[in-house]
């Protein structure tokens, strides 16, 4: 697949068993497999940490730790333990997660590991920590020829008026990113695993896109995150055996 181009599926946190080391009763560690960002998990301490359970052994090469659209990244630093049992003493592999305010994530990819437990390491200067969407799992395998273009918006969401001295009024809300993607040259198989994806999520359930690499962005996470399918996609039968597919996806809010 092409390097600039990666589309996470299935989030193997979506499904699992979350077990915090402290859990404010208004804001379960249960938010966090709700599709909706404005619904968080938040600790009651600086430092905590969320052990999830996949329940077998799971693969995974790439994290994604989201915060609220309203309140930002409620944490400051994010590792990742993975081991077989949920006796953390010792992890079998760990990875740090770095974070960026101004986008209000964090993402890692990594060569491909194996365990049926995971920890998140946290750390916050609020009192508490928080987080509104974490994703574990693999990157899918679009693996032949293709190739790609993309657009990209920032559209603003809140609204504005003026009064008559032409003074304004703003009811802020926040952004919301909005890519155009078309992906083209794709064959039978690619295609197939594409339409998998979209039989699962619809138009209501997020998966999660990087799009660039550091010798194309400064920082590529600003156009990366949770996203969710705008309509269902086209597909074209550009030439023989070979197919193109356009979709307009916005970012999870």
């Amino acid at each position: 697949m092409s390097s600039c181009l990666k589309i996470y599926n299935v989030n193997l946190a979506d499904q699992a068993t979350l077990t915090p080391s402290t859990e404010n009763a208004l804001f379960p560690a249960t938010n966090l497999q709700d599709y909706r960002r404005s619904k968080v998990y938040r600790s009651t301490t600086n430092s905590d940490n969320l052990i999830i359970d996949f329940q077998e052994s799971s693969e995974v090469n790439a994290i994604f730790i989201v915060g609220s659209k309203r309140d930002g990244l409620g944490v400051s630093t994010v590792t990742v333990e993975f081991n077989a049992t949920a006796n953390f003493s010792s992890p079998a592999y760990s990875v740090s997660v770095p974070m960026t305010e101004q986008f209000g994530m964090g993402y890692v990819s990594f060569t491909t590991v194996e365990y049926r437990f995971a920890r998140i390491v946290m750390t916050s200067t609020l009192g508490y920590c928080e987080l509104s969407k974490v994703f574990m799992g693999k990157e899918m395998g679009l693996t032949k020829g293709m190739s790609f273009g993309w657009t990209f918006k920032d559209e603003e969401l809140s609204t504005k008026t003026f009064n008559r001295y032409g003074q304004i009024f703003a009811d802020i809300i926040s952004r919301q990113k909005v890519i155009g993607l078309a992906i083209k040259l794709l064959d039978k198989d690619d295609l197939e695993l594409l339409h998998v994806m979209f039989d699962r999520v619809g138009e209501i359930k997020p998966f999660y896109i990087v799009i660039g690499s550091s010798t194309m962005a400064v920082d590529y996470r600003r156009y990366s995150g949770p996203v969710i399918l705008d309509d269902v996609p086209t597909i074209t039968n550009g030439s023989f055996n070979r197919f193109n597919l356009s979709m307009t996806v916005k970012e999870l809010m």
